[in-house]
């Protein structure tokens, strides 16, 4: 799985902010990586987590990462809520791709949906 990341951050480092941001080669590097992504639906990301798949919409500007896990949605507090929200907007800010995406003007998303119907969503936000 890593390698396949590797793989795919090439094509994405070369979107580097050094460069004035393209929304079409963003938009064909984010649609490889959600190609790529495909293979790693089913895969554990942590002990309660399974990647659940990736999908870019180019026209509304957004990537969206959906994640299921087993966490009862009583689990889904609103602390537990703001937690994920920060690690989230804290891990997209810290990739240079991704902050500039952010700053001009896509939206990157974690769709988060638990085994008995519970649902959260995270648009990263940098500040």
């Amino acid at each position: 799985m890593i390698l396949r990341w590797a793989a795919i951050a090439v094509p994405l480092a070369a979107l580097t902010p050094a460069l004035a941001f393209d929304d079409k080669q963003f938009c064909v590097a984010v649609r490889q990586l959600a190609l790529a992504a495909e293979k790693d639906v089913g895969l554990w990301i942590d002990r309660q987590t399974r990647s659940a798949g990736m999908k870019a919409t180019c026209e509304r500007r957004t990537v969206e990462f959906t994640r299921f896990t087993y966490l009862a949605s009583s689990s889904m507090t609103a602390e537990w809520k703001a937690a994920r929200a920060s690690e989230w907007s804290k891990a997209q800010c810290a990739s240079d791709v991704w902050s500039d995406a952010i700053a001009n003007g896509w939206a990157i998303i974690l769709d988060i949906a638990s085994a008995d119907g519970g649902k959260a969503s995270f648009k990263a936000q940098c500040r």
